[in-house]
């Protein structure tokens, strides 16, 4: 018997190529986070919006994207990073992405470490961090299992060890 998986539910890809290559014209690297890297790994079957994340700083950001009208969002709560919403809030662009932990902020890195429909992937090490961090834990524990099946990137585990980060969500980072 063939197994059956619920389809995909995914907000327009259109809007978030039309993103993706506009950041590709104007050479800034990025990835692809947040549940839409889930449904990418076949670790979840919805996602609400595109995440991309991008360490380019900000200022250099605003100009390039200034036509695709993106709303710019400011640090707040435990978010210590920028956004740029595009689409009504489709596709959100976080700048130089940092979570606030108790013992300061933590950076997460723009790793890529596949492409998914022509669109570069973020590290599965990085966002189970940041969903760990933004108390996303079944989201983080997602992440988690799927590196215990197929192994952490020890340089990405030690950049984030680097990160002033919770013992707890150290120990498990060290235990991958």
């Amino acid at each position: 018997m063939v197994e059956r998986y619920p389809p995909l539910e995914l907000p327009p890809l259109e809007c978030l190529a039309e993103v993706a290559s506009r950041l590709g014209h104007i050479g800034v690297p990025y990835a692809l986070g947040g549940s839409g890297l889930l449904c990418a790994l076949g670790l979840a079957r919805r996602a609400r919006d595109w995440d991309l994340t991008t360490d380019v700083p900000f200022a250099e950001l605003l100009g390039p994207l200034r036509d695709l009208e993106p709303e710019s969002v400011g640090p707040g709560g435990i978010h210590r990073d920028h956004k740029l919403r595009f689409a009504g809030g489709a596709v959100e662009l976080i700048v130089q992405m940092s979570i606030q932990a108790p013992a300061g902020p933590c950076r997460i890195p723009t790793v890529v470490s596949a492409i998914w429909e022509g669109i570069p992937l973020g590290s599965p090490e990085a966002w189970a961090a940041a969903c760990w961090l933004m108390g996303r834990l079944a989201k983080a524990d997602l992440l988690l299992c799927y590196l215990r099946g197929r192994g952490a990137d020890p340089v990405i585990v030690s950049r984030l060890l680097r990160e002033p980060l919770p013992a707890e969500l150290a120990s498990t980072l060290r235990g991958l």
